[in-house]
């Protein structure tokens, strides 16, 4: 969250009322002509702006559910799926070893579910897991989620204080009745108390690849990824599977914070950590932000002071 304060700095002194004083006793008869050998130059007004924001707290519990496109098209990408998850673990690890994943059909149909897998899991395991889950026809994802974290199975494995990360995969596009938007809400709501997210992996409009269905893109797993302010990643990329550690609140740390003023003056910027002044920053003006030399530590409450002209 953001916050602002403003102050005005534009004051009058005592000294500045008694010269405006002198220059008038100087000129009683012609103001006009005294102006001309002396001036008065007011100074620009400005105002004081403070930005802010907390570094997220380090995750404690955490539940994974992977919601997997199994129709006959995306069998080729089930090796993807198991290392970057695998690699997901890792990083998690490094984090928490109360964490779960889940994997379930993206057909609310034939919603098949296996796990949970945990830290006393194998490499195996995690490996073999996409492979355990009945092959599918449809393809709705959202349908899919809602199904099964309103069902018993569903509210077993969703912890109610965990953290939550959902991943999306499929080279189509979701063909249920649900809308992203309406989709994103109903998630904020189940998970209000806690941290969630969520990962799109889809066919993209401007892949470089033709892997998946180039006639149907995925849009609205695009346009859910919009609404958490990331983009969709590419299941036709061969990387894809290294970013997804690298694509949530769980491994992400903030380390700079754009300026919600578009001109600050920059050598008024004073950069905050815990109420200590830092100097380990630089002000990008192309990009109006501040970036830190450093990751803050979990829990961290940075803030950045600066004044604007009014």
């Amino acid at each position: 969250m953001f916050a602002s304060v403003e102050f005005s700095n534009t004051f009058k002194t005592f000294g500045q009322l008694y010269s405006k004083v002198a220059l008038f006793l100087l000129c009683p008869l012609s103001l006009i002509s005294c102006q001309s050998d002396f001036s008065v130059t007011d100074k620009k007004e400005t105002r004081v702006v403070i930005d802010s924001f907390i570094q997220s707290n380090k995750v404690e519990e955490l539940d994974v559910l992977v919601v997997l496109d199994t129709s006959c098209s995306m069998s080729d990408n089930f090796v993807n799926v198991s290392s970057g998850m695998e690699l997901l673990r890792i990083d998690i690890e490094s984090l928490t070893l109360d964490y779960k994943f889940g994997y379930i059909t993206a057909d609310s149909n034939n919603l098949g579910f296996v796990g949970p897998y945990d830290s006393s899991s194998t490499p195996i395991d995690m490996m073999m897991a996409p492979g355990l889950l009945p092959q599918t026809i449809n393809e709705e994802g959202f349908a899919a989620t809602y199904a099964f974290l309103s069902s018993q199975a569903g509210l077993e494995f969703s912890r109610q204080d965990s953290d939550f990360l959902l991943f999306l995969i499929s080279d189509e596009d979701e063909q249920s009745s649900i809308t992203a938007q309406i989709f994103q809400d109903w998630l904020h709501a189940l998970f209000a108390d806690v941290n969630h997210d969520i990962v799109s992996i889809t066919t993209l409009y401007d892949s470089e690849s033709d892997c998946g269905f180039i006639w149907d893109y995925g849009w609205k797993y695009e346009e859910l990824a919009v609404l958490y302010n990331k983009s969709a990643l590419d299941i036709c990329d061969e990387d894809w599977s290294l970013w997804l550690s690298e694509s949530s609140f769980i491994t992400k740390r903030q380390d700079s914070i754009e300026l919600t003023e578009a001109e600050p003056i920059v050598k008024s910027i004073v950069v905050y950590v815990d109420g200590s002044t830092t100097w380990d920053w630089e002000y990008v003006k192309e990009i109006n932000t501040i970036q830190l030399g450093f990751i803050p530590d979990y829990g961290s409450l940075i803030e950045v002071g600066y004044k604007v002209f009014i």
